[in-house]
């Protein structure tokens, strides 16, 4: 068996990574082929999630222990703890099955694939897109919302912003223009190791709502027993966390100019 990971690895180098039986093609054209549908959702999961995960947590801790505040950590034990597919499938129930009324209007957002048709059309892709971003963004807006607000309730006691108070600027620049930059460091190592989840494929949450990324494509070579495929997926993972941890200690520097590399 190790005869044969060293001759997969040697093609490896030289850009071969096999040949998938359950696509019938190479493993890079089967990979090239998902990561679109793929980026696609992890971009609309990682915008949500960071936009929604950091307001959330700066508002916890600007006012901790308050009712907010409570509601804010009630919503991150919610998130950590819902399994991914009993909560994709209730809300395949009550948007996509039951639908919802509102203005007059009865909605119903569809619960599986990339589109209704071949065309290109913005309106139905975002409409597709909608149930699975929700879901994957749960997680990391649960986990980044409480990551916050620790890190933003211990910069607020630091000196500077207490000087920065005292010479009478508004909470709105403190917090972002003093605060919000040094609150961010412990953030991006969370961010940085959750990456290469979201780029991969969530294979969950994938399969369930009949996506066509990486995540569906590995959970199919899975089930299918193609080896290739699966090795492939993995190495690309696996660079992929080299790669956003370096982009994590380049972020360091940018945010902390103290942060120095001999």
């Amino acid at each position: 068996m190790y005869v044969q990971y060293l001759h997969w690895l040697g093609r490896v180098i030289t850009g071969d990574f096999g040949y998938s039986t359950s696509n019938s093609m190479s493993v890079s054209d089967a990979i090239l082929d998902r990561m679109p549908a793929t980026l696609t959702l992890m971009g609309s999961a990682l915008l949500v999630s960071l936009s929604v995960g950091v307001v959330l947590g700066i508002y916890s801790a600007l006012k901790p222990y308050s009712i907010a505040d409570y509601a804010v950590t009630t919503l991150a034990f919610f998130g950590q703890s819902m399994p991914v597919f009993w909560f994709a499938l209730m809300l395949q129930l009550a948007f996509s099955v039951n639908g919802f009324t509102a203005f007059g209007y009865h909605f119903a957002l569809p619960s599986a694939g990339l589109s209704d048709n071949d065309s290109f059309d913005l309106g139905d892709r975002l409409k597709h897109l909608v149930l699975p971003t929700v879901v994957l963004s749960l997680l990391y807006v649960a986990g980044w919302s409480r990551f916050m607000r620790s890190s933003m309730l211990e910069v607020v006691k630091t000196d500077y912003v207490r000087t920065a108070s005292a010479k009478g600027l508004s909470q709105r620049v403190i917090v972002l223009k003093h605060a919000l930059k040094n609150a961010l460091i412990p953030l991006v190592t969370v961010i940085a190791l959750a990456l290469p989840d979201l780029v991969g494929g969530a294979v969950v949450t994938e399969s369930i709502f009949a996506w066509p990324g990486m995540g569906r494509l590995f959970y199919n070579g899975l089930q299918q027993f193609d080896f290739a495929l699966l090795m492939g997926y993995l190495m690309l993972t696996s660079l992929l966390v080299v790669f956003f941890n370096l982009l994590a200690d380049v972020a360091y520097a940018w945010l902390d100019p103290r942060v120095k590399y001999s």
